[in-house]
């Protein structure tokens, strides 16, 4: 499994001497600044080049090519926030003052449809709403779905993986780094056991605090797909793996009873349990009928329990009002009130026997005892005085059959068939409603991303509470009694669209959201501008500036009463 970080090491060598002529002649500090430009124009050629050509291995070779160049750290204070992203690690430090969220990685769909990967780094701190970027050498490749996690006064980051600008191939990691949070210093501390290379796994702190736990994730390379439901523990001592569940290897435990292999669940853990909530899982295509080599998803909503004195899983009963199956939800827990609290995620209804996918996205959250597994809804509260919205049962599909029918607009719920989406846009219009814009669940390079086939439960806030759109895979952290969220994707018309909004729910005993910073131009623009389709029709046009005006006018309504 661990084959995969072995492509292209060699070719990397090769590339890094061939490059590592630069700066050694007898020249001025002129010639040497002239080569050095004449070197980044070469090597942003060649990344060009290599995107152009989807090509991973020589993608990551140009990378790590360029990080060697970086001789020392950089602190740049103050700076402007990070750009839109979806699956960054989103870490909150032990010191308490300052009061900080450590950014690290993710990724993001372009305006062209490119994905891009990160590899950047990002002190937020919450109290002074103030971002500061560190640059530092020998840093981790660029990733997305890795997990990070601070103790003592380091930050922790395993796995994760590169996608190329197609999305048509994949490289997952299985490297342990440890960046020492003074210093800004990287280390790569990679045992040669542990875990096999993954994205979309879940770590979290061992409550007696001196050690890691892992589980789960997926490997996917395009032509390969395997998805894991082992424990593992890192002794931060020892800086040693050790299989406490599943695994097929030297010394591992025995796969006994325990959650199915899922990525993107809910993991905490507290006293001597670690709890996992939910997940997700896709499988090949049959091969059989219309949609026979379509990738179909499934969304788990069970609830485990380990004893972490035994190892031992224990299937939980599901108590109070948990969220639907969902996916791309996202979570953090809340140490002061010992819960763990779950946001967003999206779920597709089949309408019409299947003719109409209509996908909702969520904005609700919710928040689960580490007592006892019990579920909450958090209920909103909008102004002093007012009361708590009323949550309501599961009317997610109700709604979207109201939106497949265009009775009603609901900028949470998108079309997927262009022409019913149409359809129902002039009916919308006849009918004097203001026209939200569409999403579309769309994966480019052909792979169906995760859909649903079963309603979330949801609840109306009170239209005075301001709260952020419905959105999949955003980043979260808890600081306090705060809970700090930062981007997430959305999908418009047939494109998705990664969000650089920042908002905090205060986690107190009337929650609410606050929003901190606004979409960027470019994200706006993305967001509340037409989707980008092309239209041969006039009365398209024409039809699309009147929506547009409309939901304009609509907007700046919602804006005047927040």
């Amino acid at each position: 499994d661990t084959g995969d970080m072995g492509s292209g090491r060699d070719k990397r060598k090769k590339a890094a001497k061939r490059s590592g002529k630069d700066g050694s002649g007898p020249s001025g500090d002129a010639k040497t600044s002239a080569k050095t430009d004449k070197n980044a124009a070469k090597l942003e050629r060649r990344m060009a080049k290599a995107a152009a050509a989807d090509d991973i291995d020589a993608l990551l070779a140009n990378i790590r090519l360029m990080d060697s160049k970086q001789k020392e750290v950089e602190v740049h204070e103050d700076c402007p926030k990070p750009g839109p992203r979806c699956n960054c690690s989103f870490t909150p430090t032990l010191a308490q003052k300052p009061a900080e969220v450590i950014m690290f990685g993710g990724e993001c769909v372009d305006a062209t449809g490119k994905t891009q990967t990160f590899g950047d780094l990002f002190r937020y701190d919450v109290d002074r709403n103030k971002w500061t970027k560190v640059v530092s050498p020998n840093s981790p490749p660029p990733r997305s779905a890795h997990q990070a996690v601070a103790h003592g006064g380091y930050l922790y980051v395993f796995g994760g993986e590169f996608t190329s600008p197609n999305q048509e191939k994949f490289h997952h990691y299985r490297d342990l780094w440890r960046l020492d949070l003074e210093e800004h210093a990287w280390e790569n501390i990679t045992p040669k056991v542990g875990p096999s290379a993954r994205s979309g796994h879940r770590m979290v702190t061992h409550p007696k605090g001196k050690s890691l736990l892992l589980f789960g994730g997926f490997y996917d390379t395009g032509d390969d797909i395997r998805y894991y439901n082992d424990v593992w523990e890192l002794n931060l001592e020892a800086m040693t793996w050790k299989c406490r569940f599943g695994g097929d290897v030297a010394g591992g435990a025995s796969s006994l009873e325990g959650p199915s292999p899922r990525s993107a669940s809910h993991v905490s853990a507290s006293n001597d349990s670690l709890w996992v909530y939910g997940g997700y899982r896709k499988f090949a295509g049959d091969g059989e009928g219309d949609d026979g080599d379509v990738e179909k998803g499934a969304t788990h909503g069970d609830l485990w329990r380990m004893d972490l004195r035994s190892w031992r899983w224990e299937k939980q009963k599901k108590a109070g009002m948990a969220p639907g199956p969902r996916a791309g939800a996202t979570s953090a827990t809340h140490g002061a009130k010992k819960r763990h609290v779950l946001f967003g995620g999206v779920v597709d209804h089949e309408i019409r026997k299947g003719e109409v996918i209509i996908s909702e996205f969520f904005n609700d959250a919710y928040s689960m005892s580490l007592d006892n597994g019990r579920w909450y809804p958090v209920c909103l509260y909008a102004d002093k005085g007012s009361k708590p919205e009323a949550p309501r049962e599961a009317t997610g599909r109700e709604e979207a059959e109201r939106v497949a029918r265009g009775e009603v607009v609901n900028e949470n719920f998108n079309v997927r068939d262009a022409k019913v989406r149409a359809a129902i846009k002039i009916q919308a219009h006849y009918r004097g409603y203001a026209v939200r814009k569409a999403y579309k669940l769309y994966r480019i390079g052909g792979q169906v991303s995760e859909l649903l086939y079963s309603p979330g439960s949801g609840e109306a806030a009170p239209k005075t509470a301001p709260r952020p759109r419905g959105r999949m895979n955003a980043a979260l952290a808890v600081r306090g009694n705060a809970m700090y969220l930062f981007g997430g994707a959305v999908e418009i018309g047939d494109v998705e669209v990664s969000l650089d909004d920042v908002w905090a729910l205060e986690l107190s005993a009337r929650p609410k959201w606050r929003k901190i910073a606004e979409y960027s131009p470019e994200v706006a623009e993305r967001v509340h501008g037409e989707a980008v389709e092309s239209s041969d029709d006039d009365d398209d046009e024409e039809e699309n500036e009147m929506a547009h005006e409309m939901e304009f006018r609509a907007r700046k309504t919602v804006e005047g009463k927040e």
